[in-house]
């Protein structure tokens, strides 16, 4: 009787390890995009073309980018609103012109071998993106004359079904709706307590960062919303994934996205 109650003992937690390991694999295969961060930028020199045709060879379906205005008005490609800390130069972006700007070297802070590396134009961004990837734009300002740039940027040279924005207020989201209603839309929301209205406004995802997942009633609140979920992985690693598919993705970001792939793709196979 004794060894039958360790064998039913044993065959339970088996089948208990299996299922958690099919959950697993289903959650795995259920994310169904990968957005790479500021393109592939473990890899390469953040927010430049070569980051972001790095990220189409990886196999990412969206690259990231961040867009800010130059002193003469150009929309350019840059995370920080100041230089110092990816290019040679100084200061903030808006104090110079898109020549100053592209005289700049932004490939050699990462590795001396992408000196030579140029801040990218909006246009430029969108002409490498082509057919083969998704734009998703952090936009970095509330300004309506950067909002209707931007627009008139994607209408001349680019695809609006291609381009997500992150939008990160109700206001915002409801220009883009009403300028590109075929855009889709993720909300970088600015805090917990504003998932239902970005979902009201017609966002379509909600973006939630690793560290709020401690409050339970956040990712039942994105799906009642009618939302899809995102959240950020960092590396990629199975470390950083691994709890992240309980809360069933739809989309998962990384700085290393062929990382994050691969994670994925050795997740998918029963778990293991």
């Amino acid at each position: 009787m004794h060894k039958i109650s360790v064998s039913l003992a044993l065959l339970a937690t088996l089948a208990v390890a299996t299922a958690a390991d099919l959950s697993l694999s289903v959650a795995a295969k259920n994310v169904g995009e990968i957005v790479a961060h500021r393109g592939a930028s473990i890899a390469l020199p953040e927010n430049t073309l070569e980051a972001y045709r790095g990220s189409i060879d990886a196999g990412a379906h969206i690259f990231e980018i961040d867009l800010r205005t130059t002193k003469d008005g150009e929309l350019v490609s840059l995370h920080d609103n100041t230089l110092d800390r990816t290019t040679n130069g100084k200061g903030p972006v808006g104090d110079k012109t898109l020549q100053e700007l592209r005289a700049l070297d932004a490939g050699s802070w990462h590795n001396k071998k992408f000196a030579g590396s140029k801040i990218p134009t909006f246009r430029e961004i969108l002409e490498a993106a082509g057919t083969s990837s998704g734009v998703l734009i952090d936009l970095k300002s509330e300004d309506p004359a950067y909002r209707e740039q931007i627009v008139l940027e994607i209408k001349r040279h680019g695809d609006p079904r291609s381009i997500l924005f992150g939008v990160r207020s109700v206001e915002a989201a409801g220009f883009f709706r009403e300028q590109l209603p075929v855009s889709r839309q993720i909300g970088l929301i600015p805090d917990e307590d504003s998932i239902e209205a970005f979902a009201k406004a017609g966002v379509e995802t909600i973006r939630l960062w690793p560290r709020w997942l401690s409050d339970a009633s956040l990712v039942p609140r994105v799906r009642r919303a009618g939302a899809k979920l995102h959240i950020g992985t960092g590396t990629g690693s199975r470390e950083e994934v691994e709890p992240l598919l309980t809360h069933q993705l739809d989309s998962l970001s990384s700085d290393d996205p062929a990382r994050l792939i691969q994670t994925l793709k050795q997740l998918a196979v029963k778990g293991h």
